[in-house]
C-alpha cells in the first residue's frame, strides 16, 4: 500500500460530477431500464461522503483519512486511451453522436431502437445503437462503414451499449478521473479508488460493448508501465459478476500484464464467448490469463475460494502494483444477473472482500468501478469493499 505511515492514512476517491442539473442526468440514465452509471456513480461517492464522523464524534487518529477529489477538468479520452485502442474506434465513439444528429430523417428509427431503450418524445432522437453486426474480424475484407448506422455495427459487440448525447462528455471527465487517480498512486504509492461513469472491461483493441466504451484497467496498466512510473509488472482483478473479456483480450499475448477474473461461467451468462477457464493467454504470455468462472448461485464461501487462489496467484506474479476491476453486480438481486443466472453475495461478503485483498496484497491498489445495477444497495457495499481493504468498521472521516 503506501510507503510511510502519513501516506497509508490517506486513501484518495476521485469522481466526477460533469453537471449539476440532476434531471439532466437522470434523463439520460432513464433512457435504458437496466443500466443506471450516472445514479450508480452518485450513489457510490454519497455513502464514502457520508461516513464522515459528526462533530459529536470521536474521531481515532489510527483510521485513514478519505480524501474524496474531483478533477478540475476533462481529460481528451482519444489522446488517453489510444495506448490501448484502436484509434479509428476512438475517434468513432468522439464524433457518433453527431454524425447519428447529422442523418436527420435518413436515420432508420425502427432498427435503431430496441424496446428497452426510452425516448419520451417521438420527436426526439433516439440513441444509436447496432441492428448489424460484422463477420468475425478480417481487417482484409471488411472495415467500418462511412455510414454512422453501419460503424456502430462494426465496433459494438452488442445491442444494448448506446451512443447518447452525454458520452463524449462523460469519457472526457473518466479519463479525468483515472487519470489523477494514476498520477496519485503512481506519483506518491498511495492506494485510490476512481469511480467512473461507465464501466470498461468489456471494451477490447477495436470494440466496445457491455455498457463499456474504453477500456481503463487496460489503459491503467500500461500508463503505470511508461517511461514516467517504469512498472515492469501489473496484475488486474476483474471481481465484476461479468468475466473482463475485453482486459483479457487486450493482455492475450502480453507476459507483462497478469489478467484474473472471477465470475459467472460464461456457458450462463455474459459476455458467453469469454472467460472460460482453458482460456490462459497464448505464446510468452501463456499463464498469465487467468479466469474462475464459478456456477450460477454462487455464495461467499465459494467466491471466497476463488478469491484467495486468484490473490496468491498475482502475489507469485510479483507485481508491483493491483488494479481491481470492481463490478458489484455479484450482490443477489442484481437487476442484470438475475434474469440469466446471479450470485449471492451479501453486504458484509464485501467488507470480507476488501479485506482479503488487503491481507494478500502488498502493493499499491487500484479500484476501478465497473459494473453494479442494484441501486438500493450499490453505494453501501463499495463503501464496504474500501472499509474492509482498510480494516474498519466504524466511521471514516472524509475530506
Amino acid at each position: 500500500m503506501s510507503s510511510s505511515d502519513s501516506q497509508q492514512r490517506c486513501f484518495y476517491v476521485f469522481a466526477h460530477s460533469i453537471s449539476s442539473d440532476s434531471q439532466a442526468k437522470k434523463k439520460f440514465d432513464e433512457l435504458d431500464e437496466f443500466n443506471r452509471p450516472r445514479l450508480r456513480q452518485s450513489l457510490i461517492i454519497a455513502s464514502i461522503a457520508a461516513a464522515a464522523p459528526s462533530a459529536d464524534d470521536v474521531f481515532d487518529e489510527s483510521l485513514p483519512i478519505f480524501s474524496i477529489q474531483y478533477p478540475s477538468a476533462p481529460v481528451n479520452f482519444v489522446d488517453l486511451y489510444k495506448n490501448v485502442h484502436d484509434v479509428s474506434m476512438l475517434e468513432f465513439l468522439l464524433s457518433a453522436w453527431d454524425a447519428w444528429v447529422d442523418l436527420g430523417e435518413k436515420r432508420d428509427r425502427g432498427n435503431f431502437h430496441p424496446s428497452f431503450i426510452q425516448t419520451s418524445s417521438t420527436n426526439e432522437i433516439p440513441p444509436l445503437i447496432p441492428s448489424q453486426t460484422p463477420l468475425h474480424r478480417d481487417r482484409d475484407s471488411q472495415r467500418a462503414g462511412s455510414n454512422v448506422m453501419g460503424a456502430i455495427g462494426y465496433y459494438c459487440t452488442d445491442t444494448c451499449t448506446p451512443i447518447v448525447l452525454s458520452l463524449v462528455d462523460e469519457l472526457n471527465w473518466d479519463a479525468a478521473v483515472i487519470l489523477a487517480a494514476l498520477k496519485q498512486i503512481g506519483e506518491n504509492g498511495d492506494s485510490a479508488y476512481a469511480v467512473c461513469t461507465h464501466p470498461g472491461h468489456h471494451s477490447s483493441y477495436d470494440s466496445f460493448g457491455g455498457y463499456c466504451y474504453v477500456n481503463h484497467a487496460a489503459m491503467a496498466a500500461r500508463y503505470l508501465q511508461s517511461g514516467q512510473f517504469n512498472h515492469k509488472k501489473i496484475a488486474i482483478l476483474d471481481i465484476d459478476y461479468h468475466a473482463g473479456n475485453g482486459t483479457s483480450s487486450i493482455f492475450y499475448t502480453d507476459p507483462s500484464v497478469f489478467v484474473v477474473s472471477i465470475h459467472c461461467h460464461p456457458k450462463d451468462e455474459y459476455p458467453f464467448n469469454s472467460g472460460w477457464e482453458d482460456q490462459r493467454g497464448q505464446g510468452e504470455a501463456f499463464g498469465t490469463c487467468l479466469n474462475f468462472p464459478l456456477p450460477a448461485g454462487t455464495t461467499f464461501d465459494t467466491y471466497s475460494g476463488a478469491l484467495e487462489k486468484a490473490l496468491e496467484e498475482i502475489s507469485k506474479f510479483g507485481a508491483t502494483i493491483l488494479i481491481v476491476s470492481l463490478g458489484l453486480d455479484t450482490y443477489e438481486g442484481d437487476d442484470v444477473a438475475v434474469p440469466k443466472a446471479g450470485f449471492r453475495l451479501q453486504a458484509d461478503d464485501y467488507w470480507k472482500m476488501g479485506s482479503m485483498i488487503r491481507d494478500l496484497s502488498s502493493v499499491p491498489t487500484l479500484f476501478i468501478q465497473e459494473g453494479g445495477y442494484k441501486m438500493d444497495v450499490v453505494g453501501a457495499i463499495a463503501f464496504k469493499v474500501i472499509a474492509g481493504f482498510h480494516d474498519i468498521n466504524g466511521v471514516l472521516k472524509a475530506i
